[in-house]
């Protein structure tokens, strides 16, 4: 079991002790009762494994080795300081208006811990967010309209600097299914399906022709529609029952309460990766990258989270 790291307020502690030369001008100093300072240190040390302070009539002085770890510790808080102070500095500059495009499917992962990130970090910038489908945030991106977008990776057709954050398996999605066969479907039993697709102009419909003519499979959906909600509202409502294509955490709440029912499809091309896009002329170069790194963070997070994602 992996220990944890020396507690830094018996650390500064110790330093004032050292700083003043004993214990109960310490205690005055920082507000501390001499008999809890004295047990503090003395929990460092123990912690620690070494004497730290040689005590007399005198006062107090650090011992050798107090005498070390004194200047390393001194070194090291004040390296803490800075970086706190430098993080309240650049919350603090931080101003103006971020533009955020967003796909459906992707704002679920991501945009609740943003807003929250910013609210809490950044209390100077003020989040704007269009929510639209790949094809039309590339065009914003392309007409420098957008800060950031967090849309589909679309090979070479992305306008601008695209990092890529996290990919994700598609899945067959049916209305409620009794069955209990739960091996991965094929290209050819979803093409004798009714078949509910998105239309040609989003990028999940891209990534889904892709794979099937690579295949040589022809999918003819009886309708296509754009609105994710739509889609599930067609699936879960039909009286004859109707299917789809989906990225699998866009419809993860329903199929667990039992609203709809998925399955793994036989390919390992049917995935899709999402990218946060930054245009090639930068409005506010230091709000954005604040705002990739902190995406980039958050995309690790959720891959140690969930093994669906990679």
């Amino acid at each position: 079991m992996e220990k944890a790291g020396i507690d830094l307020r018996r650390l500064r502690y110790f330093i004032a002790v050292c700083e003043h030369g004993g214990f109960s001008r310490a205690s005055s100093s920082i507000g501390i009762a001499q008999p809890a300072l004295t047990r503090q240190i003395k929990l460092l040390e123990k912690e620690i494994g070494f004497s730290l302070i040689n005590r007399s009539g005198r006062g107090a002085e650090p011992t050798e080795e107090g005498r070390f770890l004194l200047t390393r510790s001194r070194r090291y808080l004040n390296g803490l300081d800075e970086i706190v102070q430098e993080l309240k500095h650049r919350s603090s500059t931080l101003r103006g208006e971020v533009v955020l495009g967003i796909c459906p499917t992707i704002a679920p992962f991501l945009l609740p811990d943003l807003v929250l990130h910013l609210h809490g970090n950044y209390p100077g910038l003020t989040l704007s967010v269009i929510e639209a489908y790949s094809g039309d945030l590339q065009s914003l991106v392309a007409q420098n309209k957008l800060d950031l977008s967090l849309t589909y990776r679309a090979n070479a057709r992305l306008e601008g600097d695209a990092v890529a954050l996290f990919s994700e398996r598609l899945v067959l999605v049916t209305a409620p299914s009794p069955t209990t066969d739960r091996h991965p479907r094929t290209l050819a039993e979803i093409a004798r399906m009714k078949l509910v697709l998105p239309s040609a102009i989003h990028e999940l419909r891209r990534i889904i022709d892709r794979v099937c003519d690579s295949r040589q499979v022809t999918l003819k959906p009886e309708l296509e529609l754009d609105s994710l909600d739509a889609v599930k509202s067609v699936l879960i409502g039909e009286a004859t029952p109707c299917s789809t294509i989906l990225p699998y955490h866009s419809v993860k709440r329903e199929v667990d309460d039992g609203q709809l029912s998925s399955f793994d499809i036989d390919e390992s091309q049917m995935q899709r990766t999402i990218a946060v896009v930054r245009p090639k002329s930068v409005r506010n170069f230091q709000v954005s990258t604040v705002l990739v790194d902190y995406l980039v963070q958050r995309a690790a997070a959720l891959k140690a989270k969930h093994d669906t994602l990679f």
